[in-house]
């Protein structure tokens, strides 16, 4: 009943730090709907509906976030803050205050589960305190792991589509198309094989929409996107204009740089497989093998021994 205890409080725990997550990330369903109506661009977070209590909780983790939060949140660190939660693909208003809501809300959740955990298992005095404490210190960090992990993986994913999608603006722009209407087709055909490009190049296709230059748009677009390459691209871009080069050799020679680093990032892990797998072959795979090999000689031996 003990240990059912425990895992009921670890769960309720966890639920309550993944639900604060989730709601983060459906608080932008309309901009994603905007962008895919404007894009044609249908994400998976636009097709999900909001659920009705999602205001309510938006709004209440965005209060506790904004009381805990002050003096944390403010001029540089909010916006540094606020540019993590960007490329990680948070782009509310508030997205800065439900963050904060959020690791109050976890902290608080942990706490209560490392007490529980603690009372359970009749933890007394300084042993009590290291549960609650352990507890709340990992309900305020584990926010900040899982959106450095988010970024990462946008950031690969878009390592790894950034080469296509030159490769169809070199054929749109040598077939006689503009740079925006080069991205429009990127942003379109994109949506269901690289969903992130193609909603980092709608958005980008929005403000150029909404009256910005597409200097400015292409510099919005580096620094919302979590790839360094990105950023390498669009200063190409820039340059290329600028100085008047051929902007389909341009691109077709850095998708070719880029296809070669990606060979490379390849070739790299693969030469640290032997390493990495040093650890399971030698604590898991050789003594089972050892022992399917060696105890049936073993107990025959025995056998011989004994009839001696």
């Amino acid at each position: 009943m003990g240990f059912a205890l425990i895992i009921s409080a670890v769960v309720l725990a966890a639920l309550t730090l993944a639900g604060g997550i989730g709601l983060l990330s459906l608080s932008d369903g309309r901009f994603d709907a905007r962008l895919a109506a404007r894009t044609r661009a249908a994400s998976p977070v636009s097709r999900l509906r909001r659920p009705d209590l999602q205001p309510f909780v938006m709004r209440l983790l965005s209060r506790w976030g904004e009381q805990a939060g002050k003096g944390a949140i403010e001029q540089d660190k909010r916006s540094a803050l606020r540019q993590k939660l960007v490329r990680a693909g948070f782009y509310s208003e508030r997205a800065v205050e439900v963050f904060f809501g959020i690791r109050v809300a976890a902290a608080a959740g942990l706490a209560v589960a490392g007490l529980a955990v603690a009372i359970l298992l009749h933890l007394g005095g300084l042993m009590l305190i290291v549960a609650v404490a352990l507890g709340a210190n990992l309900g305020l960090f584990a926010p900040n792991l899982l959106l450095s992990h988010r970024i990462g993986e946008r950031s690969r994913a878009m390592r790894i589509a950034l080469p296509d999608a030159i490769d169809l603006m070199i054929v749109a722009v040598e077939a006689g198309a503009a740079l925006g209407a080069a991205l429009q087709r990127v942003a379109a055909e994109f949506s269901d094989l690289h969903p992130i490009v193609s909603e980092q190049f709608g958005m980008m296709l929005m403000e150029m929409q909404a009256g910005a230059s597409r200097a400015e748009a292409l510099t919005r677009l580096a620094g919302r996107a979590p790839s360094e390459e990105v950023g390498a691209l669009v200063s190409l871009i820039i340059q290329s204009e600028a100085v008047g080069a051929s902007l389909g050799n341009t691109l077709r020679a850095f998708a070719d740089e880029l296809r070669k680093t990606r060979h490379l990032e390849a070739e790299r892990r693969a030469a640290e497989l032997p390493v990495k797998m040093a650890f399971p072959l030698v604590f898991c795979v050789f003594p089972a093998m050892s022992g399917v090999l060696f105890i049936p000689v073993i107990i025959r031996v025995m056998r011989l021994m004994l009839h001696l």
